[in-house]
């Protein structure tokens, strides 16, 4: 299989220790590297969760962002907000990133997370929130709402 389809997925608990190391799941860090050839990632923060994109793929959202000239107050505001919230962060050689206080502070991040892979980034996700949003769902009547969204996969 080329590294054209490899992408993050799949879920796993971790828990942070006091200097705010997580572990990133192996399967994680095989993706960065047979497919970014990298093992550095962008942290920011979406409010209830931090996502980790590798470098390649944050360059492509910030020539995006770029192109589009963005003009719209609203939007610029949002921009300017993340990149206050963004942190360049490296796996370590025991497989750990390192997630900086205000980050762990914005999302009530304290010592248990969920770790998600979705396509081309990487979320982590306080152990409550992930639980309270997506463990409680009633997930027979979502995908009946989605199914029509997505045919291909037969929901």
């Amino acid at each position: 299989m080329g590294s054209q389809f490899l992408s993050f997925k799949g879920k796993s608990y971790h828990t942070i220790n006091d200097a705010g190391r997580v572990s990133i799941p192996a399967k994680f860090r095989d993706v960065l590297k047979s497919k970014y050839n990298d093992e550095s990632l962008i942290l920011v923060t979406l409010g209830s969760h931090i996502v980790a994109y590798p470098y390649q793929e944050w360059s492509k959202l910030e020539e995006l962002w770029e192109r589009e000239r963005l003009n719209d107050p609203k939007v610029n505001d949002f921009l300017r907000y993340l990149y206050s919230t963004a942190e360049d962060c490296v796996i370590d050689k025991q497989g750990r990133i390192l997630i900086p206080p205000h980050l762990r502070e914005s999302i009530h991040l304290k010592n248990e997370c969920v770790i998600i892979g979705l396509r081309n980034k990487i979320e982590i996700w306080p152990k409550e929130k992930w639980e309270e949003k997506y463990e409680k769902i009633a997930v027979e009547e979502l995908f009946s709402e989605l199914s029509s969204k997505f045919p291909e996969i037969n929901l």
